[in-house]
């Protein structure tokens, strides 16, 4: 036994000899001399940063495209403005640019050249707000390459509001923002307000710029680098005049409006991952309208289970009812074509978070409305204004933004699979008249000469059969209307059904608005 345990001992201390002149089971790795804007932004906490190796964990170097363009003397005198080629890591939003201040230098640099700049010694800080590397020189610059195709990355004003900080020094467009300038006489010298239909912005434009003493369009399409002012407020600064690109057009304030001026043509109410602030619905305008000549109303209306107020009945103030039963939009800015499509919802793409951004689209108004609450207090915040589960649903869309119990909208679409009157619908009762949600002349319901003004009264019970999650319907589904619409005789050769679109997260824009089952209007 003494010998069977010594023959164990020996074989155990050689095999530790022979592990301790074995090499070490890892790999070796040189860490990386490159540190990603993403990872260099995260180092400001407030205070200024000697930007050492130590802080930078081995790094020295910065490397990205460049985005400033000092030709049309309206971006911040010396600094140069980068941001990362590509996504870091697996981040799919983690895209990020910063400024360097180089000096007079910085004008000689133009959008598409790749830089590997060395930034130790520097030192990260806010200058007037802008978060900026100081204490850099161009002899720290090694041009890689020119002409690289720039990431300009298409949003909305509530993507900025959600993160602002992951757009500073960022190239984007914004679409569709709308000013209230006195046509003829202001121009684009200053800080102009303008609204995206999400939320109030700036556009700077500098004293010293060449495109200064352009005038002031109602709206137009805003391409520049994102900065944050000395007021701590985001402003889109267009680098060169081909950046301010007019949109809006000429609307004649005397051109009365017909009966449906305006067509609700799909919705989506059920994308891929979290409904809250995602879903959308999509409208034509049969006649050039400015909403700000003759503003509109969007209603949202959802009827089921014992929502408030006026649970398990019908909503006694209509499409006016608010708290959970229905989420108002004011239409009160902004131009659409005729014949064309306009977009009311939450963020501007087209299938829940990280999928294809659609905001290039004609965005009437948008809201987060998980936190906000609808318009003129109609509506609750709510993380799902148009319900899914089957339950009776209406969207509506009126001619005025005063809605109350008695406006009647100039068109109307309901949904779900339930027949039930019961939430939506109330008949007459003794010396209490009927009430619910009214309805137009349209398609698929009809007044009767005013016999018949709700939904669910007389033959007014269309819904389209839309429920989801299902087979045919899966998350992710956007409903085409269809139908034909004679602008001229207000009639509609052909009725609204719907056609299903199973979208993705790389589903685009035309998947939505063109090929089979889209509505087509007729002169």
């Amino acid at each position: 036994m003494k010998k069977t345990l010594k023959n164990i001992c020996v074989l155990a201390a050689i095999s530790v000899a022979m592990y301790g002149c074995k090499e070490a089971d890892y790999v070796k790795s040189v860490p990386s001399p490159y540190i990603s804007n993403f990872d260099l932004r995260k180092l400001y906490k407030g205070t200024d940063v000697n930007l050492t190796t130590e802080v930078m964990r081995s790094a020295t170097t910065v490397r990205g495209q460049v985005i400033s363009d000092h030709s049309g003397r309206n971006l911040p005198a010396g600094l140069l403005m980068i941001q990362n080629m590509r996504t870091v890591g697996n981040g799919i939003d983690s895209i990020r640019g910063i400024s360097i201040n180089i000096g007079s230098d910085a004008a000689n640099f133009i959008p598409g050249d790749s830089l590997h700049i060395d930034i130790q010694g520097g030192v990260l800080k806010r200058v007037d707000g802008i978060l900026q590397i100081t204490n850099v020189t161009s002899s720290k610059i090694q041009k890689v390459a020119t002409g690289r195709p720039l990431i300009n990355e298409r949003i909305g004003s509530l993507n900025i509001k959600a993160n602002p900080d992951a757009y500073e020094a960022r190239l984007v467009t914004i679409f569709n923002c709308n000013f209230d300038p006195n046509i003829g006489i202001e121009k684009l010298e200053g800080l102009k307000t303008f609204n995206d239909g999400g939320e109030d912005m700036q556009s700077n434009v500098s004293s010293s710029a060449l495109f200064k003493d352009e005038f002031l369009p109602y709206s137009a399409n805003i391409t520049g680098i994102i900065l944050r002012g000395s007021d701590n407020k985001m402003n889109i600064l267009p680098r060169i005049k081909a950046d301010f690109v007019p949109t809006s057009i000429t609307v004649d304030p005397n051109v009365p409006l017909g009966l449906t001026p305006v067509v609700v043509t799909g919705f989506c109410t059920d994308v891929q991952g979290g409904d809250g602030n995602y879903e959308y619905a999509q409208f034509m305008a049969t006649q050039d309208l400015d909403f700000r000549q003759k503003p509109f109303a969007v209603v949202f209306s959802r009827n089921g289970g014992n929502l408030n107020p006026d649970p398990n009945s019908a909503p006694v103030n209509g499409w006016a009812a608010g708290g959970d039963r229905s989420y108002k939009f004011n239409l009160t800015r902004g131009t659409v074509a005729k014949g064309t499509y306009f977009y009311v919802g939450g963020h501007k793409v087209i299938n829940a978070a990280n999928s294809t951004s659609i905001a290039d689209a004609n965005w009437i108004a948008n809201k987060l409305y998980v936190t906000e609450p609808g318009d003129d207090g109609i509506g609750n915040p709510t993380s799902g204004m148009m319900p899914n589960s089957g339950h009776p649903a209406g969207i509506a869309v009126f001619s005025t933004a005063n809605v109350t119990r008695e406006t009647v909208p100039v068109d109307v679409i309901f949904y779900g699979t339930s027949t039930s009157a019961a939430n939506v619908y109330k008949a007459a009762s003794g010396s209490v008249p009927a009430y619910g949600l009214l309805i137009p002349n349209n398609d698929h319901y009809t007044q009767s000469n005013g016999a018949t003004p709700y939904y669910k009264q007389g033959t007014n019970s269309y819904r389209l059969l839309y429920e989801s999650p299902t087979v045919d319907m899966p998350q992710g589904t956007f409903i085409k209307l269809g139908g034909e619409y004679n602008v001229s005789t207000n009639t509609w050769p052909v009725k609204r059904g719907f056609t299903v679109v199973k979208m993705n997260a790389t589903t685009k824009l035309p998947e939505i608005e063109t090929g089979a089952g889209i509505f087509k209007l007729i002169q």
